[in-house]
């Protein structure tokens, strides 16, 4: 993951200890949930509730771009696959059980540049 300042920060390294969030100044706990970690929000950066139809329309304008590199022939590639939110699950789910050849180099949000 990395923060505003584009530093690498290791989730890892900080295991289950508590963390500072830099927005807020307020402590937040990492929790895991069968064995990935993560952190829960239950505020916007303006300190207002989600709203389920404002994040639904978000992520269905929003797509992801899948980098997976592939070993051809003795030579390294790297494919970029842009998969929309709604299709992220199956595309992974191709990967996983081999569909796609190849391993997952990154995953990067796209947002379209006419979201407000």
């Amino acid at each position: 993951m990395k923060n505003k300042n584009d530093k690498n920060i290791n989730v890892i390294k900080f295991s289950l200890k508590n963390v500072y969030s830099k927005k807020s100044e307020q402590k937040i706990k990492l929790k895991n949930f069968n064995g990935f970690v993560y952190i829960k929000e239950e505020k916007d950066l303006n300190g207002n509730p989600f709203v389920k139809e404002n994040l639904l329309e978000y992520a269905g304008k929003c797509r992801y771009t899948v980098r997976i590199m592939r070993e051809i022939d003795g030579k390294v590639f790297l494919y970029n696959y842009f998969v929309y939110q709604t299709e992220l699950a199956v595309f992974l789910n191709k990967i996983e059980n081999g569909t796609f050849d190849g391993k997952i180099i990154e995953i990067e949000n796209y947002i379209p540049e006419d979201l407000a």
